[in-house]
């Protein structure tokens, strides 16, 4: 039997529908507050979770949207079928959506630590419950006896069809295809699930419950003209998703243009609906919030489409996976999710919750109103904030002036930092939570209002024959045309006629005009008032990241101020300012309007008298105030190694100062000078002890995140480095993969400058998993280690050895196949650091007071102050590593670098067993009773040696280059019985 049943007839209607009917709304939408709160706990705490990201997405889109569809699909299809099922069905639907629930759980429970067959398994769950719920929809279809508006439940039907597809292509991803598949099923995936299934879903929708929140008629043949959209939407999904698998833009983008003029068509009939109800007369005002967001929205959806279509007609020349997909399709995230999605999802459930509560014109009147309290203001500051931050991420002249105007000219995206966008976030997210809070409050009004309209017993009350009032349907005075019996042109008609009957303008209106224009005025106050706070914070930590405010002039001189300003604009990108010799006029006060036109990396400007512009971030543009000119001007980039790759400039004028004022800009100290290192102390207190035992196998399958972060470091007793770190030490964490294994690790950039990782042991184009990134960006690096090997990682960013040397190394070590147990193992990583001594050109310029910067000068001159292992010249002095008399110790030996090899040793051992890069040079019992005295590796080659300690005692592990034992690299083995 079909879950269809006919509509009863009223003498017929069961006892109880409308309680049951409440009950099943209830329980259906319990998953939908359940997603809910989750979505705040994670917004509160995203930091610290891995792929926050792709989780808050896909609560919103997976969680919060699809299982809003099915249970508002299936109120709707009853409501426009004019049929109501069976109270024994209800069971079954609430058992879907369990399903579908289920299925998103175990999405992101299998994608949060990359297990791609349990992402799969809940591909399929989430697929099998939306078939199900199409399936259920087509039968009731089926048994509609003349259904008028049948189109809306045929989107929904079709708009469900592509969501599994879309689930599939989306688990595929788990097991990372590989470039160009990853891309093109990336971006097919979001085609079908955003554009497809709710795009299609929405916009049908919308054909009726857009006039009845605005209580106005839709002709029934003007709503199916308008219904044709949905189907050219529908055309359009399918012939994008085939120009993304075919990686053809020309081919997406005109099945996209499709889907947007079909779109078109359909707002079109929406907006001339607005128009129509603005023209009637009513006493009683609309609900305002539901209009609001959803008319946002709408807007929103148009935007993000428009964005889709530039973004890949401007990649039509360009491999679609490395650029689109990888970098410009995620500034599509806020208006699709921000933008479309919640404010469509809010506003239709501010009217329909009310709705579906019941209790009556006075209950339904209240409830609403409740969700409309201060909606202006929730909907101008929650869209201003969406703006704003999709704005902040763009560049050109276009989006400077429209932030402009938004702001109404007090911020211009340049002033736009991060405590701007985390205010900025925290503002949106308060009004995205306040719903919450006046749900629960419409609610509580809704039962007490309820509670007050009840007879009182015997005094008016119905007699045992009066059927009870729907909840769905109140009172035509109260709203003339509900979800629950949907906008028809008899329905319509009534109330259009009705409303023309009323004075043209209550007060009560003009009240609630006037509360509009307040609204108005405090959501962009509030806007206003969080961005100039955000710019403030960013100007002044800007300050103390560059070392300067900007403002700083020349010092007086001996050349006349001529009153003049000359303004130049500079561009910096690929290691050089562009250009890079400004001609100035002797006594004029120079403007420099500075921008970053890097793609990935952070820089900034430092002139030699001074001034600095702060550090810019890719996009960002500054103007520097370099005042009076009276002499030439070194400037350069004081990012660590950029001004040695030649990112410097000159400022030149008429009158050149004499090699005094040159030199009264610069200090006297060598910066080739050697830094004297005390190998003799402990370690520092701050200093944590460097685990350098082998970590346990991981298995097969092995997902890791190296986060890249700058820390001040003590390389040795009371030398402190300004350091760049995988997870805050000096050579990062070691790494343990298996043979055959797969091993992914996702990169976070939580440092000042665009980072990278290489993993010597993967097989990878390094196009993409090498590239750099920039400062609150993240990277999946997978590999698959076949070869067995002591292999260093490192950061690969230009210039590569500053990375190194400043402390983005560290070991991955791949045991070969067959290797015998030992008793201890160790991993021991080699690197040397040069870096600027104090008082010498550079040494003020760190993100740390205390701490060193690394020197490009000693770099070049291959001049290093300390040679460590595993980042610190004494610690294992202090605390030496421990052997007992006859167990095996095997010790990992990589050579780091930057530059320098290891010629390994162990005072007063012998190894018996040697294995240098992916081959045994000596093995146990060997038939000629060989032993090896070192392991000798250039810079980046590994391997193991091992050994047997017969007598206790304290035992040296040198780099036999004894020029680099006596610059730190040693350690200490204590051996007991």
């Amino acid at each position: 039997m079909p879950e269809l049943s006919s509509a009863p007839s009223p003498s017929a209607r069961p006892e109880r529908p409308a309680p049951s009917r409440r009950s099943w709304h209830r329980r259906a939408a319990r998953p939908v507050t359940w997603w809910m709160l989750a979505l705040i706990v994670v917004v509160l705490v995203h930091p610290w979770i891995p792929q926050s990201r792709w989780l808050m997405v896909h609560m919103v889109t997976l969680g919060l949207i699809t299982t809003s569809i099915m249970v508002w699909g299936q109120h709707f299809t009853e409501a426009l079928l004019k049929t109501r099922l069976g109270d024994e069905t209800r069971a079954r639907q609430v058992t879907r959506i369990r399903l579908l629930t289920a299925g998103i759980v175990v999405t992101i429970a299998g994608m949060l630590p990359s297990w791609p067959w349990l992402v799969l398994l809940g591909a399929l769950m989430v697929s099998a419950a939306l078939v199900w719920y199409a399936i259920a929809l087509g039968l009731q279809v089926k048994a509609a006896l003349a259904p008028r508006f049948v189109f809306t439940v045929k989107a929904y039907i079709a708009a469900a069809s592509l969501l599994p597809l879309g689930a599939v292509l989306g688990s595929l991803l788990a097991f990372e295809a590989g470039e160009p598949w990853q891309g093109r099923l990336l971006l097919a995936h979001q085609i079908l699930n955003v554009l497809g299934f709710v795009g299609i879903t929405v916009t049908g929708t919308l054909l009726t419950l857009w006039p009845t929140v605005l209580r106005t008629r839709i002709d029934l043949p003007v709503a199916r003209r308008a219904a044709h959209g949905t189907t050219g939407m529908l055309i359009g999904v399918l012939g994008a998703v085939v120009g993304a698998l075919l990686g053809s833009p020309m081919v997406g983008v005109i099945f996209l243009l499709t889907y947007a003029a079909s779109f078109g068509w359909v707002v079109t009939t929406l907006v001339r609906l607005s128009i129509q109800s603005a023209r009637q007369e009513r006493t009683v005002p609309l609900p305002r919030f539901p209009l609001l967001s959803i008319a946002a929205g709408v807007a929103w959806f148009a935007v993000a489409q428009l964005g889709l279509l530039t973004l890949w007609w401007r990649h039509a020349d360009s491999p679609l996976s490395s650029s689109l997909l990888a970098a410009d399709v995620q500034q599509l995230t806020a208006p699709f999710v921000a933008g479309f999605l919640l404010q469509v999802l809010l506003g239709a459930m501010s009217y329909l919750l009310p709705v579906t509560m019941g209790g009556g014109p006075r209950a339904l009147k209240g409830s609403l109103g409740m969700m409309s309290r201060f909606a202006t203001a929730r909907v101008v500051a929650y869209n201003l904030v969406v703006a704003l931050v999709v704005l902040a991420g763009a560049d050109g002249t276009v989006a400077d002036g429209v932030f402009s105007m938004l702001t109404l000219g007090t911020a211009q995206i340049a002033d736009v930092g991060s405590w701007t966008r985390i205010l900025l976030s925290l503002l949106g997210f308060v009004v995205l939570v306040s719903f919450l809070v006046l749900m629960m409050l419409a609610v509580r009004a809704s039962v007490r209002l309820r509670r007050e309209s009840l007879p009182t017993p015997g005094i008016g009350a119905p007699s045992a024959s009066t059927p009870p009032a729907s909840p769905a349907a109140p009172a035509p005075s109260a709203t003339p045309a509900t979800p629950a019996t949907p906008a028809t042109p008899a329905t319509s008609a009534s109330s259009a006629s009705s409303a023309s009957s009323k004075p043209p303008a209550s007060p009560a209106e003009r009240t609630v005009n006037r509360r509009a224009l307040s609204g108005v005025l405090v959501g962009i106050g509030s806007v206003l008032g969080v961005t100039a706070l955000g710019t403030s914070l960013d100007r002044s930590l800007g300050t103390r990241a560059g070392g300067d405010d900007g403002a700083g002039v020349s010092p007086a001189g001996s050349v006349t101020p001529t009153g003049e300003t000359t303004t130049i604009a500079v561009s910096m990108a690929e290691m050089r300012f562009s250009p890079d010799v400004l001609e100035v006029p002797a006594g004029d006060s120079l403007v420099i309007e500075l921008s970053n036109d890097d793609e990935q990396d952070v820089h900034d400007l430092v002139l030699a008298s001074g001034v600095s512009s702060g550090r810019l971030r890719p996009g960002e543009s500054t103007t520097v105030d370099a005042g009076v000119i009276e002499h030439d001007l070194d400037g350069w980039c004081s990012i660590a190694g950029h001004r040695a790759m030649g990112m410097t400039l000159q400022v030149v004028t008429g009158e050149r100062g004499s090699e005094h004022d040159h030199a009264a800009n610069m200090t006297g100290a060598d910066e080739l000078a050697r830094i004297p290192l005390d190998l003799q102390s402990a370690p520092g207190a701050e200093h944590t002890l460097y685990d350098a035992r082998l970590p346990e196998s991981s298995g097969p399958e092995q997902r890791l995140t190296l986060e890249a972060v700058d820390v001040p470091a003590e390389i040795a007793p009371g030398l402190v480095m300004d350091a760049m770190t995988y997870a805050g030490t000096v050579v990062g964490p070691v790494i343990r993969s298996e043979l055959g294994a797969r091993l992914t690790v996702d990169l976070v950039n939580h440092g000042a400058m665009g980072h990278s990782l290489d993993l010597h042991a993967g097989q990878v184009a390094p196009d993409q998993a090498m590239r750099t990134i920039a400062p609150g960006e993240s990277l999946e690096y997978a590999i698959t280690t076949d070869h067995a090997g002591a292999w260093p990682y490192h950061c690969s960013t230009m210039p590569m050895s500053v990375h190194v040397s400043a402390g983005m190394l560290g070991a991955l070590i791949v045991p070969p196949a067959g290797l015998a147990a030992a008793d201890r193992e160790y991993v021991l990583v080699q690197s040397e650091h040069y870096l600027v001594p104090p008082g010498a050109p550079g040494a003020a310029e760190t993100l740390h007071e205390g701490a060193l910067p690394v020197s490009s000068a000693k770099i070049a001159a291959e001049q290093p102050d300390a040679t460590v292992f595993n980042g610190h010249a004494t610690q294992y002095l202090d605390a030496p590593l421990v052997a007992k008399v006859g167990e095996r110790v095997r010790v990992w030996v990589v050579a780091g670098g930057p530059s320098r090899g290891v010629s390994f040793h162990v005072v007063g051992a012998v190894f018996d067993t040697v294995f240098k890069e992916g081959e045994y040079l000596l093995a146990p019992e060997n038939e000629n009773a060989g032993g090896a005295q070192v392991l000798d590796l250039a810079s980046a080659q590994g391997g193991f040696v091992e050994m047997v300690f017969e007598e206790p005692g304290t035992y040296t592990a040198v780099n036999h280059s004894m020029v680099e034992m006596e610059r730190g690299a040693r350690a200490l083995i204590t051996v007991t019985d």
